[in-house]
Formats: structure tokens, sequence, C-alpha cells
């Protein structure tokens, strides 16, 4: 019994996908069934309920899915009076009619569905392709591969025993254009239309296509028709669902293999109901991850009878799709470091940030020796309530950022702002030794840089205003604190608290900035400390020794 795909649209949004047996009735719901998108073992038959009982326009009983004697698509229109449309250029299919196909066919139904029926391939075994069946054929080994004395047989294979000038001209052309490419992929997405419009015009294909994995799906990211492919007319629709139909079984023995796959129809004798006057030649070539996971693909085909569509697609033209794709690949991974790399620098300096896009490992949780700084912009409140909110913005966005240059200037991890308030880190991702110390020269960097603050705002503020800094180190737990959806790397745990504590201590004791005793305990011996107290702070059991460190650089 063979087994189908099936792929419901409503507009271009795909609303359910699922395997079924086949014969497979298709039809809106009736009394009996449970709801649309349901799909039911009948015995006999499966039957898939599209629509919802309201939606008149698509009949009870619309379409049999089942498979012809030589193991093609079959679909027949089993309504009465109403008439569908099926293949890539909407051929009409009268009550009654079959349509067949060798792996996919699209029907057209009312009410703005549409239905992608695939036949699902055995996961091994199955006898080989013979006359009048589909056959695919993957691309031979690469270029690179091939030994010296055996390279010119190998190219005059690939250029058919044809002028070299030609097909070198095409060669050359198409990895200039995959340079272009890669150029292109910082920033921006034009990379994709650049892939696929020079794929199908320098390998004269009739369409090229961009697909891309999504979850168990493949979603066309780019696309590109020929100019010369006049069957889609002007008509919006039509332009949709040709774009959106593509060969389901070529592209996922892509996904199996890994290979560029050629579609290869040397044994299969075309008729004149045949499907293959629509799709005659089709080429698809892997896009990977940097894990070599295939992420999606260039896909390109020929209609028979277009002006190139009687012509093979040999290994030469697949071997230079699979030059594109690596384009692809290369852009993509280009954009996802770019987007890391700028994600990252926004918590970390740049060269804590280039450690890290070398080795992501570093982000996982695990308990890390750190120092922890808290620093507290003193009359928040009572300047926002003098000013406003717009200058408020505008002055706390400033104070901020120097306090945010002070943190990673000395390779901190900016945390996080909480209101009025910075939070820093040292110690984690990358172990330091000196991270005591360089969270200090980061608090005494804020300090040198407060009378320049005041000066520059003080006459739009009415006042000055200071700081409060607190500094602890000791074990944390440091990690992703956030959520998938927003990045916070920080560090949480006692640690932290007494960090917090030590900077609201600041106000009670009468100084700007403290470390605690385990931070002093690890300070370079040229900065200065004075021990002030010791104090038990509140939620925290154990006393603290507290210290003053001098405002000055050595």
């Amino acid at each position: 019994m063979v087994k189908v795909e099936v792929t419901v649209f409503e507009g271009t949004k795909e609303i359910w996908n699922g395997i079924s047996k086949t014969p497979l009735e298709i039809g809106r719901q009736q009394d009996g069934d449970r709801g649309q998108l349901d799909l039911q073992d009948l015995g006999s038959v499966q039957r898939l309920v599209v629509a919802p009982v309201s939606a008149r326009s698509i009949p009870r009983q619309a379409i049999r899915v089942d498979t012809s004697a030589s193991g093609y698509l079959q679909v027949t229109n089993i309504h009465e009076r109403m008439s569908f449309f099926v293949g890539s250029q909407g051929t009409p299919l009268a009550p009654g009619g079959v349509y067949t196909a060798p792996d996919e066919i699209v029907i057209q139904l009312p009410d703005n569905r549409m239905l992608r029926v695939n036949t699902v391939e055995p996961e091994s075994g199955g006898a080989p392709s013979s006359a009048g069946e589909i056959h695919f054929r993957t691309l031979s080994g690469p270029l690179e591969s091939t030994t010296e004395s055996t390279a010119p047989a190998r190219l005059n294979e690939l250029f058919g025993g044809k002028s070299h000038d030609d097909h070198g001209r095409v060669a050359v052309d198409l990895v200039r254009a995959a340079l272009t490419v890669v150029q292109k992929a910082a920033g921006s997405n034009e990379f994709f239309d650049s892939a696929v419009q020079a794929v199908a015009t320098m390998v004269e294909l009739d369409r090229a296509l961009v697909l891309l994995r999504e979850g168990d799906s493949w979603v066309v990211r780019s696309s590109y028709l020929s100019v010369a492919d006049s069957s889609v007319g002007t008509n919006t629709d039509s332009k949709q669902v040709r774009i959106a139909t593509f060969s389901r079984g070529l592209t996922d023995r892509v996904l199996r293999t890994g290979k560029t796959v050629i579609y290869d129809p040397a044994n299969y004798m075309h008729s004149a109901d045949s499907s293959m006057m629509i799709l005659d030649r089709a080429v698809a070539a892997p896009i990977f991850d940097e894990k070599r996971n295939v992420i999606g693909a260039i896909y390109g085909d020929r209609r028979f009878g277009s002006g190139a569509g009687d012509a093979p697609i040999g290994d030469l033209e697949a071997a230079l799709i699979e030059v594109m794709a690596g384009a692809v690949s290369s852009g993509i991974a280009r954009q996802r470091q770019e987007a890391i790399r700028s994600s990252l620098t926004q918590f970390f300096s740049h060269a804590i940030a280039e450690r890290l896009e070398k080795n992501d490992d570093l982000l996982a949780g695990r308990d890390a020796e750190v120092t922890v700084l808290f620093c507290d912009i003193r009359g928040f409140s009572t300047v926002s309530e003098r000013v406003g909110p717009k200058k408020t913005i505008e002055w706390i966005n400033d104070v901020l950022t120097e306090l945010s240059q002070c943190v990673t200037k000395t390779d901190g991890v900016l945390v996080d702002y909480i209101g009025d308030e910075l939070m820093a880190m040292w110690g984690a991702p990358a172990a330091c030794q000196s991270q005591a110390t360089l969270a200090c020269l980061a608090a005494i960097d804020a300090m040198a840089r407060l009378p320049e603050l005041n000066s520059r705002w003080r006459s739009r503020l009415g006042s000055d205003f200071e700081f409060g800094i607190g500094i602890n180190s000791g074990t944390a737990r440091v990690g992703n604190a956030g959520s998938p959806r927003k990045f916070k790397y920080g560090p949480i745990g006692n640690t932290v608290n007494l960090a917090s504590r030590i900077q609201s201590a600041t106000k009670q004791v009468g100084v700007r900035f403290m470390v605690s005793g385990a931070t002093a305990a690890k300070l370079d011996p040229k900065l200065q400390t004075r021990r002030l107290c010791r104090v038990r702070v509140m939620n925290i059991e154990e006393p603290t020794e507290l210290y003053e460190v001098a405002d000055g650089q050595f």
C-alpha cells in the first residue's frame, strides 16, 4: 500500500501536514466527521476533512487520491458537477477526470484552499528504476578529488565532448556570481535573490528557488521565474502556485543524502497526457550549516517544450549549481556569525566575544569564581521628577553608556541595566585571575568620569549626581539567566546578592565605592585599600568585612 504526504494550505499559509494511506478521499466536513483537518481511517479508504461544514463551495466528496498501475500518483475528481484545477499550471480537472504525476500533485480547491500531495518513499530497499518510472541520480564526486591523470578525461566527460570555451565561460561567470553572493551576505538577504537569478539565467532554467527547512517543511525563501516562462502570464495566483510547487521527491532525497540530485528522464517516454510535459528536468543542490547538516537547497527545473527543456541537466550544470549552493551556505553562515557577533558585543568586550565565537560552550551554565559589580546612579528619582521623562532618558542613556565603556574596556560582562543601576561581572564566561582588580579598575574609571558627566548635565539637571558602587567576589552559577526569547548571560547566587547589598550600604557608610573582604584579598597590591567596618547586611547571615578602594589609577 502506497502512502502519501498531504499538505493543506489556506492561501499561502500551511495549516496542516500529515501522512495517509491510499486511497484517500478529500472533502469538506460532513455528518459524522469530528471537524476540519481531521484524517480518518474508514477501513477501505482514508478520508481527510479539509474545510468546515460552513465552506459550502467545497464539496463533501471532492477528490480521490490513489496510485496508478505504474506506481504514479493519481487524482480523480469524484464530484458530479464541479471542476477543480491540478498541476503547477492549474490544469482543469472535469468531473470523473483523472490526473497522474510521478511524485507530486498540486490541487486547487475553492475557498482559497490548496493541497500538495507527495508520494512517501520507503526508507530503504525498493526495486530499481526501469523504463516508464521516475529516475533520480546523484552528482558524481567533486572535481578536486579527480587524479591528475584522469582530470582531462573527467573534464571532457562533464563538458559532454563540446567546446570547453562556452562551458568555461558559464563556469567562470557562475563562480564570479557566487563570490558576489558571499559579498552581499553581510546584513542583507539580497544574496538569496542574486543566487537564484544567476542559477536560472546561466544554467538556462525556467525557474530557480532557494528552499530552506523550517521544522519538517520546505519553505520558498527566494524565487526566480525566467522571462521565457510565459505560461504563468500575468495571473498572480498562477505565479504563486508555480513558485510554491516543486518536486518533493527530489528535495527530500537531497535532505537524506546530502548530495546534489538530478532528475533524469532518459528512460521516460512522454505521453500526451503526462504530467512530465510540465516538469521535464530538475536539479537540487544542498545548502549546509557549519556542521554539514542540510538546512536548505537550491532547486531548479525546466519545463518540457521550453527553450532548453529537452536538453539534459548534465553533471557540469549540476556542479555549477552546487557551487552556488555552497556560496549560499557561506552567506547564511556569515549572516549567522554577524548576528551572533552583534548580539555578543552588546554584553561582552570584543576580545571575549571572539573567544565565544570560537567556543560557544563557554556560555553553558556552570559554577565559576566571579567578581560582581553593582553601580547605582544616586538621585535618579529626584532628577527624573524635576526634568521629566524625555530628558531623563537622554541623561540616563548617556551615563549608562559611559559606565558600560568602563566595563567592556576591562573585559567585563554587561549583565543587566536595572532602572538606574548597572550590573557587571568578571571571571566568566572565560576564567580570569585578575578579575577582582579589573572590576575595581572599572569602578575607578567610572568615578574618574563623574566630574565630566556632571559638567555636561549640571545646567540641564539643576544639580550634580553621584555614583554608589559595590563589588564582591565568590562562587556563582553563571549562564543564560534569561529565556530562549531574550538572552541574558549572568550570575545568580549569594555572591550576587552580597554585591548588591554592599552597593546599598555605601549610602550608610558614606563612601562612593566599597568592596568585600573576599574581593580585597584578591586585589593587586598596587591598589590601596582601607578597612572600613564589619557589617551584617540585610538577608545575609554571615558578617562581611568592607573596604574602600582608593580613587586612583596605578
